[in-house]
């Protein structure tokens, strides 16, 4: 069989500019154990909030490239733009979204997610969180506040009897970061836990204010957000003290066959410890062989085991959903932050309807940039 030729629509990212190389590196790693050879070509799409941008660098790799498929890191309502240039093209677009947005179009019979739940282990956090009527701070960042993270954990909390007894939205310079509001909020609000939603840089920045402050910031347990668990960045964090949950689509200590040969290949071939953004294009590699063998019809309704257990591509949705994980947030070595893995949370198709069907009945703000893209 001749090469395949993968078109690849990549973010830049500011505060973690591996990411589109550890998608790369999945992505040929993972055709290269599925018996694939291809031919890449990669386009950036800066943030990927211009839509006319983005379109452009996808028709050039359709065109111009002659690519047989795209692969594409992407938010929901991104992607949902280029969807009538792949009903046109009639060729499959793989999109790789972390989950934080919600579906607003209806699906496109060539364009499938492979998703990583944000809004999903959000919700579940929220419900952790609110369980037994507890009154919740809700904790978020500048950046982190303009996605559906914030409105997820609200609607878990809701279902478990608890309610939001406050905000607390940070600043995003660093020179000016501080969280003396929510000290202020922590203080009359009589709240029983924090639901945290922060990622990169500002996660980073609310960990250390946090230590700063010492037990005086950290009396109570701390629910938070898939990617402020993300072991990469907790390792750069000194442990705050404090009791922190999280559920999370993946870590390195999850132990299956799939998952000793997807970080031993990434460590063999690439000299790099196994990420979250290597795992995104290692299922990308899946997905792309059995619609290059099968045609993209293939995607719907497929199932593939990866190292985070099994994969479904909804026949409905064309969203994936697949096990979520909970998780501590604890004391490791030298004082870092590490990830704790207690057990998985099941998901099935009737969870994953119920969180992409549960959309707000109006969207006041909200960024359009792409999640973990600033």
């Amino acid at each position: 069989m001749k090469p395949i030729r993968i078109g690849l629509l990549l973010p830049r990212s500011t505060d973690y500019p591996a990411m589109g190389f550890e998608i790369l590196d999945g992505l040929r790693c993972g055709l290269k154990l599925q018996g694939v050879a291809c031919d890449l070509f990669s386009e950036n799409t800066g943030f990927g909030e211009d839509q006319a941008l983005t379109w452009s660098k996808a028709e050039k790799l359709l065109i111009q490239d002659n690519a047989d498929l795209l692969v594409v890191y992407s938010g929901s309502l991104n992607a949902e733009s280029l969807y009538p240039l792949a009903d046109a093209a009639q060729k499959p677009f793989i999109i790789l979204d972390a989950g934080m947005q919600l579906p607003l179009g209806k699906p496109s019979p060539y364009c499938f997610h492979i998703s990583l739940q944000g809004l999903h282990a959000c919700r579940l956090a929220g419900f952790m969180a609110g369980t037994g009527n507890r009154k919740v701070l809700m904790a978020t960042s500048f950046y982190d506040g303009g996605y559906r993270g914030p409105f997820s954990y609200d609607r878990g909390l809701s279902e478990a009897g608890g309610a939001v007894c406050g905000n607390f939205v940070s600043g995003y310079k660093i020179t000016e970061f501080n969280i003396d509001n929510y000290l202020f909020l922590l203080q009359r609000s009589e709240a029983a836990a924090v639901a945290a939603c922060f990622s990169t840089y500002l996660a980073e920045l609310f960990f250390k204010a946090l230590g700063e402050k010492h037990s005086e910031a950290t009396p109570l347990p701390f629910y938070c957000s898939p990617f402020m668990a993300e072991e990469q960045l907790l390792g750069k964090c000194d442990f705050p003290g404090g009791e922190f949950h999280a559920i999370v689509p993946w870590a390195t200590s999850l132990q299956n066959k799939e998952q000793e040969q997807f970080i031993h290949t990434i460590r063999e071939e690439k000299n790099k410890t196994a990420t979250i953004f290597h795992l995104l294009g290692w299922e990308a590699a899946i997905a792309a062989t059995a619609a290059w063998r099968q045609g993209a019809l293939a995607l719907k309704g497929f199932c593939y085991s990866s190292p985070r257990g099994e994969v479904t591509i909804h026949p409905e949705t064309h969203y994936s959903f697949a096990p979520l994980y909970k998780g501590k947030i604890a004391r490791g070595g030298e004082g870092k932050c590490t990830l704790e893995i207690s057990e998985p949370v099941p998901v099935d198709a009737a969870m994953h309807m119920a969180v992409l069907g549960d959309r707000p009945d109006s969207v006041a703000t909200g960024w359009t940039n792409d999640y973990l893209c600033i």
